[in-house]
């Protein structure tokens, strides 16, 4: 048997010669025991634990930092050596190295995410857990995916232009412009790269530049829709589904699902257009008869789920009566009146269902998310409870407005746009973290059906919400109202029917 310098290491261990037979080389064989063979590798000629930089490790004089998973560096535990002569350095004087993440990035584009981690996440957050859950699961990924970054940066620079009183230029700002061209140029990339598809990345970039379209107030006609029926492509390409845990490294996915049916629910509320995603869609399979159990509250939006899958219902019947009133100079008359019937019950039942939910909250208050209500003050949790009342409010102004076409000087159409008119005053006007953020949709949809001085309180009410929480699109709300209350063919015509004469698609957010 020839000497082997690659033999398996019981051999090498026992300096014996070794076959190097395998998988169990013959000394191992004879002797019943395993046989592993390794591959050892060594620097300067010696053991790492043998070297001298290895000794300063092992007496103390050293430390691993790990900067990353799985990535390190080792650092001194002293600002000084010790030398001859000297005493030892004191605790006080350790030295403390900090990686920076961000040592890639430009002055500018440092204070930018600054900026969105201290004041423009606040714009998305109605409490302190929601702001710091939205910033550590945002932030670290944006620094992975160019185009999270960018779209991220996009957000707080319209943020950081309203506040130097700038809302109205957001959206012929070029450096705004600029972000949002190099987010989407590295989504295109991304979203070819095979590695990535379906992942949370993408679909955060999504949401991002969806929010940074909106929140303008719109940089490019429509294109705020876009990026939620890219949301919802992304969606359906990804394999990743169920309920997850907040704590774990996929509570992203979750956070990034209940954004989606929140959006899509206030799109079908408020906007014209076609609804977004199938009625069979996973998110909106409840009917508005059937009760998810138990009915959270979203802490993120304000509202129910299951107030949610009414919106998404309103939407689809009040897209239904368009399709149906366009078409109807080609049908006959009893083709018309079929229809209207049919539309008619829709509406019955739906606010049969909205009011059977809004009785059972009165009776019993819903649910927050498992892990949610331990971190909400007293005052929140009220103040949440009445966000879903003033939504719950619009849904049935809606209701009647778009579906039923009850008169606008109905009573129940002005005792639904005074108590969310309370609501909101309860809330608000709020300059922290408070479900404030949120009540932009059921301001503009009781603003769209305000008379007298009620349309006073509602201008009042919108300037002190652009003026706390400074999102653009909050301001171009209140613009939309003005033109509305001022051209008007007749108080008939609503506000759904007054966006198809004007042909412009925007959203109360």
């Amino acid at each position: 048997m020839s000497r082997s310098f690659t033999g398996c290491k019981r051999c090498k261990a026992r300096r014996q010669k070794c076959d190097e037979q395998r998988p169990s080389c013959g000394r191992c064989m004879t002797a019943g025991t395993q046989c592993r063979y390794a591959m050892q590798l060594q620097w300067g000629g010696r053991a790492f634990s043998r070297s001298r930089f290895g000794a300063c490790v092992g007496t103390g004089g050293m430390q691993k930092l790990e900067y990353s998973p799985g990535e390190f560096i080792y650092t001194t535990k002293s600002s000084a050596a010790v030398l001859p002569g000297t005493t030892t350095p004191t605790e006080s004087t350790t030295l403390v190295r900090h990686i920076d993440p961000f040592a890639s990035l430009s002055t500018d584009q440092k204070s930018l995410l600054h900026h969105f981690l201290n004041d423009a996440s606040q714009i998305t957050a109605c409490h302190s857990g929601m702001q710091r859950d939205i910033c550590k699961m945002l932030v670290p990924m944006a620094l992975q995916t160019p185009s999270l970054l960018y779209a991220t940066m996009a957000l707080s620079a319209i943020h950081l232009q309203a506040l130097h009183n700038q809302s109205e230029n957001v959206k012929s700002a070029p450096e705004i412009a600029r972000f949002m061209a190099l987010s989407l140029e590295h989504f295109r990339k991304e979203l070819q790269n095979p590695a990535s598809k379906g992942s949370d990345a993408l679909l955060a970039t999504a949401r991002t530049l969806c929010l940074a379209e909106i929140h303008s107030g719109a940089i490019h006609p429509n294109s705020w829709r876009a990026h939620i029926e890219g949301a919802r492509a992304l969606m359906e390409a990804s394999a990743n589904s169920g309920a997850l845990s907040p704590k774990s490294p996929e509570g992203f996915r979750r956070y990034l699902d209940r954004w989606y049916r929140s959006i899509v629910s206030l799109t079908a509320l408020t906007g014209n257009g076609p609804p977004i995603g199938e009625p069979t869609d996973q998110m909106c399979a409840s009917g508005p008869g059937q009760s998810a159990s138990p009915d959270y509250l979203d802490d993120y939006w304000g509202f129910t789920v299951n107030l949610a899958t009414i919106f998404r219902k309103i939407g689809a019947v009040a897209w239904r009566e368009h399709q149906s009133r366009n078409q109807s100079q080609e049908e006959d008359a009893s083709a018309v009146h079929g229809n209207e019937i049919s539309m008619h019950n829709e509406a019955a039942a739906l606010e049969s269902s909205l009011r059977h939910l809004m009785e059972q909250e009165v009776a019993s208050h819903p649910a927050f998310y498992p892990g949610v209500v331990e971190g909400l003050s007293a005052e929140c949790i009220q103040q949440l409870m009445l966000c879903n009342e003033a939504f719950q409010l619009s849904a049935l102004i809606q209701i009647h407005r778009r579906l039923r076409k009850t008169h606008v000087s109905a009573p129940v159409v002005q005792d639904s746009v005074k108590r969310i008119l309370e609501c909101t005053a309860q809330i608000g006007p709020s300059p922290g973290l408070s479900p404030w953020v949120m009540l932009t949709t059921p301001l503009f949809i009781a603003g769209c059906e305000a008379r007298g001085e009620d349309r006073e309180r509602v201008r009042q009410l919108l300037s002190s919400l652009h003026d706390t929480i400074r999102v653009p699109n909050v301001l171009q709300s209140l613009k939309f109202l003005e033109q509305y209350w001022g051209n008007q063919l007749d108080e008939n015509e609503g506000w759904s029917q007054y966006l198809d004469r004007m042909r412009f698609d925007f959203i109360p957010y």
